[in-house]
């Protein structure tokens, strides 16, 4: 380690101390002449650090309890109403697919009923040019037939004589007599022909003027229906995105109160340990004592065992608790640090014997030992209260994985510690 490095490291050690130092100040001012902590005040760690709080009743766990239980019966309330959403959602799905369905069978149908509106136009347009030729051949006739009647009266107004008179023979007498009548017939013939063409022209064009309204009138529908149903699909699509936007909202409104309910979890268990802790005492020989951690697992007990790590009976000292890296050791009860030793400050291993530990004094000959620690939080002279962090569990020293070592000595002699446990 450089320069730089350890005067950085003895900034933070010192910062830290200082703190520890300002908390231990104000945790003085709620303990009483004797050195027993308030019973109307408490401590619990939070990221290491004590922190004085009010002294947790049972009242306070079940408020807790029925806070975090609220939260939970509004998070399924939330759950459901999405369920619901979600079946909602489903139908609009299904009648969207229906509407769909539907709107390319109308168009289908609308497609076939427009085409065959425009043969009827078509039909109608021929019919109507149609009756327009006839009308004009019917006119033009009646002016040829008008123009040869003229001349017919002419050669009527004549008599007979004159006929013969004005004939080169004979014979031209007679084909002037027989050509007028002739004419006449014919023109008469022609005439009526054209009344006939002109009727029924003028007929195929009503009944196709009335096919094509009919056909118009059937698209008109057909096109009113195209557009209800393009209407519909429009308004079930926009119902669908409400939905859809609801959903989202309630699916948050969900995870917001199911972390609320984790957090009121937390709370309702950190105030159950605080309860415990304070109300788990045990007084021996005028010291009150309660457990280190808040694992309360023993994996070795007081007295002769086979070493873990040197395989011989060795005597143990005190006792090891089960606890992870990390977790918070606690002031088994109200005194004065007389010993901090960090060999290996800050490491989950390393170092020999107790590895990094502290011993507090309590009076009346009691005091404890914490070891194997990864951070010892308090310093020579420094005074505690009972559950106050002094530490993190780790597994410095002669070690085989993370625990507390706990002593509890008498006029410096290491006694059962689960004589003085609660």
């Amino acid at each position: 380690m450089d320069t730089s490095e350890r005067r950085e490291k003895i900034q933070h050690n010192v910062f830290r101390k200082a703190a520890m130092f300002f908390v231990a100040f104000l945790c003085c001012l709620f303990v009483t002449s004797s050195g027993t902590w308030l019973t109307a005040k408490g401590v619990v760690a939070v990221g290491g650090i004590p922190i004085i709080v009010n002294a947790v009743t049972q009242e306070d766990i079940n408020n807790a309890k029925n806070k975090r239980d609220a939260a939970r019966a509004e998070a399924q309330k939330a759950s459901d109403t999405i369920s619901q959403l979600q079946d909602k959602k489903s139908d609009l799905q299904g009648e969207l697919a229906r509407l769909n369905d539907a709107n390319e069978a109308q168009r289908a149908q609308y497609e076939i009923i427009y085409g065959q509106l425009e043969a009827a136009l078509e039909e109608k347009a021929n019919a109507l040019d149609e009756f327009l030729e006839a009308q004009e051949n019917l006119e033009n006739q009646q002016k040829l037939f008008s123009d040869r009647i003229t001349i017919m009266f002419e050669y009527q107004n004549k008599s007979t004589l004159e006929v013969l008179l004005e004939s080169d023979s004979i014979a031209g007498f007679f084909t002037n007599m027989e050509l007028i009548t002739l004419i006449a017939d014919a023109d008469a013939q022609a005439i009526d022909m054209l009344q006939v063409a002109l009727d029924d022209a003028e007929l195929q064009a009503e009944i196709k003027l009335q096919y094509a309204d009919e056909m118009q009138a059937i698209a008109d529908e057909k096109q009113k229906q195209l557009d209800e149903l393009k209407s519909l699909i429009g308004t079930t699509e926009a119902t669908i995105e409400n939905v859809e936007t609801d959903i989202d909202s309630w699916e948050a409104k969900e995870d917001e109160l199911e972390a609320y309910a984790d957090s009121l979890s937390a709370e309702v268990k950190r105030l159950q340990q605080q309860y415990d802790l304070e109300h788990s005492a045990k007084t021996v020989g005028g010291v009150t004592f309660i457990w280190p951690t808040y694992n309360h697992t023993i994996t070795s007990y007081y007295g002769n065992r086979v070493h873990p790590v040197y395989g011989t009976v060795k005597f143990h000292s005190g006792i090891d608790i089960g606890a992870g890296y990390g977790d918070t050791i606690m002031a088994s009860a109200a005194g004065t640090v007389i010993t901090v030793s960090e060999p290996v400050e800050g490491q989950n291993k390393g170092g020999s014997g107790y590895g990094n530990y502290c011993i507090i004094d309590h009076g009346n000959g009691y005091s404890t030992l914490y070891g194997h620690a990864r951070d010892i939080y308090v310093y020579n002279g420094q005074y505690v209260s009972a559950g106050q962090a002094i530490g993190e569990v780790g597994s410095t020293g002669t070690s085989t994985g993370a625990h507390l070592h706990f002593e509890v000595r008498l006029w410096g002699e290491t006694k059962n510690p689960l004589n003085y446990l609660p």
